[in-house]
């Protein structure tokens, strides 16, 4: 959700080395608007008990492709914010083993701290807390007997793949390590910045504006002239171009690590 603090500060997602892509695609998405009249909608119906909070929460991540978790008592926690399989290669999927694969039952235990479970639709999702960056297990079908890891032939599958090796460094007992779906420092500080020009759009404030708090407050002493013809002022436009694509739908790119 936007922060109600001055733009000027820095957003929620700063400072916070454990940022995962769908951290900041949630983000993203939690800045339009027609999502959060959607969201809000859909707390409201939980409220009134006319649907479950999964089934809301289903029913948001169908439509956007991730959403917050629509418990009226966590709203807009961006760690519950859960993704669509498909759409997210951070996502591990596991269902039933066939037999005769020497598939081993899913140890609950090892899996370490729970932070939530969510059904929807014919997934369980589970989101598992670490420092490093929480972890998304997607379980379909019965859970109580053996599992295997379910690796759709895709684009992309080293990314999965990922995934899986750090799960299965955990059910080992071995340090799982950082996530794969973590950007680069340069990368999630121009993610983040790019919310703080959205923040800022929407409170109201000009590109010049922008640029002086974002770039360098030398524009403030520009003449109009040179304000126009500035670097500052085309890297501020390229930037809220950037932002709002991300906003309205580029979210989703993120997701994959784009």
């Amino acid at each position: 959700m936007p922060p109600e603090k001055d733009w000027r500060a820095p957003p929620d997602e700063a400072g916070d080395d454990a940022l995962q892509y769908s951290d900041i695609a949630i983000g993203y998405l939690s800045r339009n608007v027609r999502y959060r009249s959607d969201y809000r909608r859909a707390l409201g119906r939980v409220k009134r008990g006319t649907i479950s909070a999964d089934n809301a929460t289903a029913n948001l991540v169908q439509r956007w492709g991730i959403s917050y978790h629509a418990a009226p008592g966590s709203a807009f926690a961006r760690k519950l914010a859960v993704a669509r399989p498909d759409l997210s290669p951070a996502s591990i999927v596991l269902a039933p083993a066939l037999a005769g694969i020497g598939a081993q039952p899913l140890d609950m235990r090892a899996l370490g701290d729970v932070r939530a479970r969510i059904r929807m639709g014919d997934f369980l999702h589970i989101i598992l807390a670490d420092p490093d960056g929480d972890e998304h297990l997607c379980m379909c079908g019965p859970c109580h007997g053996p599992m295997a890891v379910m690796l759709p032939i895709g684009p992309n599958p080293f990314a999965r793949l990922a995934s899986v090796e750090r799960l299965c460094r955990r059910l080992n007992g071995m340090a799982a390590g950082p996530p794969a779906w973590r950007p680069p420092p340069f990368r999630r500080l121009h993610l983040v910045t790019l919310l703080q020009v959205l923040d800022g759009h929407q409170a109201g404030a000009t590109q010049r504006e922008l640029a002086a708090s974002l770039i360098h407050r030398r524009v403030r002493r520009y003449s109009a002239a040179e304000w126009v013809e500035s670097k500052e002022r085309k890297r501020v436009r390229r930037w809220l171009a950037e932002a709002v694509e991300l906003r309205d739908g580029g979210y989703l790119r993120l997701l994959r690590g784009g």
